[in-house]
């Protein structure tokens, strides 16, 4: 379940992995600003501080991570709750908004932070 009051973590596919040795690489963390549901297709937009690169430009894979989503009961690991594709970055203010969209079902909830 993706939480919207609490941090996501965005993951990109290692440049240069394949299926064998893979590698999930930290873009950044930020905050949900909004999420959209539409015909079976979740639309996040992730508000993260400063700029946003991504290094590898050729796989446009996103995973979303957020904290106490972790296989074991009560932990605060990070643990992923979703995987989606790069749509669009937009720079606002010194801040980026990455638009997300995740093609499967996604249940979204509004739980409190942790």
């Amino acid at each position: 379940m993706i939480r919207l009051n609490k941090p996501v973590k965005l993951l990109e596919w290692g440049e240069g992995t394949n299926t064998l040795n893979q590698i999930w690489m930290e873009i950044g963390q930020g905050s949900i600003r909004s999420a959209r549901q539409k015909d079976g297709l979740t639309t996040l937009v992730v508000e993260m501080p400063g700029p946003f690169e991504k290094k590898n430009k050729r796989d446009d894979a996103i995973k979303i991570a957020q904290p106490g989503e972790g296989m074991t009961a009560r932990s605060q690991a990070w643990g992923e709750v979703a995987m989606g594709k790069l749509r669009s970055v937009e720079p606002a203010g010194g801040r980026s908004l990455v638009h997300i969209e995740i093609p499967t079902a996604a249940k979204i909830g509004k739980a409190r932070a942790t």
